[in-house]
């Protein structure tokens, strides 16, 4: 079904949600949330360490099934659907966000949790649950981004672009069109993609003379993309 961004959450959330998660990413979300109207209600850690932004946190378990809105700032795809699966957050709702300086056509369809940040243009695009779309981001016609994806800052998606689960597209990526990029890939900054890339693999400029080595990505394969 098509999607109308009438408020920046998605249902609505009149007693606010919980962020999942109390790292960096979830300054940026505080921000970006309470500037939006967004009322935030407590945020949830593995390893909790006081406050953030003035807001305690908790531990993950003490969620402990209950029907709450929650809402995921992890931002690395992996660590963010295994968290996802735990049985503690069976029962949470999971709105999604489209903060209200975004374009987001009404032929749009978000996923569950989904995060769209200030200044993107989305057309008749599909993003799967949890996709988190940082800020300046522009996806084209009929894009589609599986569950868990994670696109940065300036990076653009072309027409027909298909990206799979829990990738990872750096900030000022430039992904052309018809491409189609597996599951658990990795675009490095600005690097520009223009053929397809099986699951697994990271994009690499051809200006780079070794691969970067990032922890828990060793596995991956480099290619040369640019």
């Amino acid at each position: 079904m098509p999607t109308s961004a009438i408020a920046p959450l998605l249902p609505s959330s009149p007693e606010g949600v919980i962020l999942v998660g109390g790292g960096r990413n979830a300054r940026n979300l505080i921000c970006v949330f309470e500037t939006a109207g967004v009322h935030v209600r407590g945020i949830v850690d593995d390893h909790p360490a006081g406050h953030v932004l003035g807001h305690e946190v908790n531990l993950i378990e003490s969620i402990n099934g209950a029907p709450v809105d929650a809402f995921l700032t992890v931002a690395n795809p992996n660590h963010a659907s295994q968290i996802r699966a735990r049985p503690v957050l069976q029962n949470c709702r999971w709105p999604r966000f489209i903060h209200p300086s975004s374009v987001v056509s009404s032929h749009a369809t978000i996923g569950d949790g989904a995060y769209i940040g200030p200044f993107c243009v989305l057309t008749d695009v599909t993003l799967g649950r949890h996709v988190h779309l940082f800020t300046h981001n522009v996806l084209g016609a009929r894009v589609e981004v599986d569950d868990f994806s994670v696109i940065m800052p300036h990076a653009t998606l072309a027409s027909d672009v298909r990206i799979g689960k829990r990738c990872m597209i750096a900030m000022g990526a430039r992904i052309r069109p018809g491409v189609t990029i597996g599951n658990d890939c990795r675009v490095d900054a600005n690097v520009v993609v223009r053929k397809d890339m099986p699951d697994g693999t990271i994009a690499i400029s051809n200006s780079l003379t070794r691969t970067r080595t990032r922890p828990g990505f060793e596995q991956l394969e480099a290619i040369a993309a640019q």
